[in-house]
């Protein structure tokens, strides 16, 4: 998560504190913090709240974080013209072990379950790799991030899996899951919600007006060529205002993405996943 973006630490004995003092003061700290003094059920459970969430491989990991992996990645491969290559790579995947061989392309699949997701993580590594293959200098530094991303995910998945830890498995981890929260940015143009898009969409006819009324003011004096050259020159405008835009209020704030911060410490307490 983005240290811009992330709220700070959880502590509620002071927000209980707080709450009773009820104040004006103690009341903006609370604001502050995000937190609000509705009646809430959770507040009067005898337990820390933190605790109440536990790990869960299939629906945090297999059709949750993967998943939504393989979402970005597949808008990523779109946008730098490399889908068709990804699609090819995927079907050449070999039978092998436990492996299926595929029949279907990633984009041809409308829904993928856990087993498919957990046989997934085996190769999409991989796939992802030989797709962004054969970059020139400067995609490079834009498409090592995906595989660097995707790399640490996996990763974490993988420590999540085994069957008894030691401080360095659980080290291991904790240290995938860093590098993940590092190289997801790449992936944030795709993170936009309905808001994010229904503005960025009001921009874009803004902008589109715009175009049109210097296309007018100046169809006298424009030559086809110059003409040419300033519709292109609108046209790359506009798409780089509208991903900006996007990517200012898009983030990566949703429940699974934050679950998995909890899990090693989740491991101590209550040992391996599997168990």
């Amino acid at each position: 998560m983005h240290p811009d973006k992330q709220h700070p630490r959880w502590d509620h004995n002071l927000y209980s504190t707080l709450s009773d003092a009820n104040t004006k003061a103690a009341d903006a700290e609370l604001s502050s913090r995000h937190v609000h003094r509705e009646f809430n059920v959770f507040r009067h459970i005898p337990c820390i709240v933190s605790d109440l969430p536990k790990p869960d491989l299939l629906h945090t990991m297999q059709i949750g974080m993967v998943d939504h992996l393989q979402k970005w990645m597949f808008h990523f491969m779109k946008t730098h013209e490399r889908l068709h290559k990804y699609n090819a790579i995927w079907l050449s995947v070999p039978a092998y072990h436990d492996l299926i061989p595929k029949n279907k392309s990633y984009e041809e699949v409308s829904q993928w379950n856990g087993k498919e997701m957990k046989e997934m993580s085996q190769y999409l590594l991989g796939v992802v790799t030989q797709s962004l293959r054969g970059r020139s200098p400067a995609q490079r530094p834009i498409f090592n991030r995906p595989i660097e991303c995707t790399r640490a995910l996996l990763e974490f998945y993988m420590y999540a899996r085994y069957k008894s830890h030691d401080d360095a498995t659980l080290s291991y981890m904790e240290d995938a899951l860093h590098r993940f929260h590092t190289f997801k940015d790449v992936f944030l143009l795709w993170r936009a919600g309905k808001k994010a898009k229904a503005k960025a969409n009001a921009l874009r006819m803004e902008l589109v007006k715009k175009r049109k009324v210097d296309e007018e003011t100046n169809a006298k004096t424009w030559t086809p060529s110059k003409k040419r050259r300033e519709m292109n020159a609108w046209r790359d405008y506009i798409s780089r205002e509208i991903d900006i835009s996007k990517q200012l209020d898009a983030d990566f704030n949703f429940p699974k993405i934050h679950l998995m911060s909890h899990w090693a410490k989740q491991i101590c307490r209550y040992g391996a996943l599997q168990q």
